[in-house]
């Protein structure tokens, strides 16, 4: 039995067909047939039933379906731990940030660990909402720190920090001449801005949305402050990036049942059973220690 045949087995299950497996393997149709026919022979059992149009599994078949792909599994991550003793120290190591994460911090510990390991390039890039998770999960960035909506599955997370979501506005905005007696009903009629969740190929996020109210989207918490200053709107903000113009009156935070602060957790996550660099390990480490 060898890794080869068990690519070929997974390959005809999963591609649906002997011809599609041998696309995706890049060998030929009649090479994935010998495979699966020495390994049948050398288990001494039929794994496809082939009198119907497309081979189908037997139960033997079913079985050790299964545990084919879990020895692939165990041999890639053995090949993928391999390669990173062999390697040494990564090349790159990429980062995505939640725009509501404590940037200051995270740059401080970006910086120590660079200095220490300054072949490896750093790569950071800021993402919105269910964004940051995203690149995670599609394997573009190695660490993601964000918050969580729900259970993220194949990862691993450690609670790093939180942080207050604070409803404010501009003494310019219209409605500034009632605060602090301003509700949620009364902000229905005008602007909330709003940050454009920068998922891809996920069902976009929200939350804190006034439903049905006037909605200007932006790309960043950025330029949703200077809208915000301007009087053109209102809008939730992270309290780190608001505290000194909250401090010195150009912003006024609203209060009320609807309009408390939002906590929100952050976590930092990874993805499970894949093997990391000394670098990576190292950053892993240092970002759970920083203090937020």
């Amino acid at each position: 039995m060898t890794l080869e045949q068990l690519r070929a087995l997974c390959a005809v299950v999963e591609k649906g067909g002997f011809h599609a497996a041998s696309v995706s393997l890049f060998r030929s149709q009649s090479a994935i047939s010998i495979a699966i026919k020495n390994l049948e022979r050398e288990l001494g059992l039929s794994l496809f039933d082939r009198k119907a149009y497309r081979p189908a599994l037997t139960a033997e078949g079913q079985v050790l379906y299964g545990k084919a792909k879990s020895i692939l599994s165990r041999s890639e991550e053995l090949s993928s731990i391999a390669s990173h003793f062999a390697q040494g120290e990564e090349t790159e190591i990429s980062i995505a940030l939640g725009a509501i994460a404590p940037v200051e911090q995270v740059i401080d510990v970006i910086k120590q660990v660079s200095e220490a390991a300054p072949a490896t390039r750093m790569s950071l890039q800021i993402e919105n909402m269910g964004g940051t998770l995203e690149r995670l999960l599609e394997k573009d960035v190695d660490f993601a720190i964000a918050e969580r909506f729900m259970p993220v599955p194949h990862t691993e997370e450690v609670r790093l920090t939180s942080t207050e979501m604070v409803s404010v506005i501009s003494p310019d905005f219209p409605l500034a001449t009632h605060y602090p007696a301003i509700t949620e009903s009364d902000l229905e009629q005008y602007v909330q801005v709003v940050v454009r969740d920068t998922s891809r190929n996920q069902p976009k996020r929200s939350a804190g949305i006034i439903e049905g109210a006037h909605q200007w989207l932006v790309n960043d918490f950025d330029m949703k402050k200077r809208m915000i200053i301007s009087g053109a709107g209102w809008g939730r903000m992270p309290y780190h990036r608001v505290h000194e113009e909250l401090a010195d009156g150009r912003l006024l935070a609203l209060s009320g049942k609807e309009l408390e602060p939002l906590k929100i957790d952050i976590y930092l996550f990874r993805r499970s059973n894949e093997p990391m660099g000394p670098v990576g390990e190292r950053l892993w480490q240092l970002l759970q220690q920083c203090e937020y």
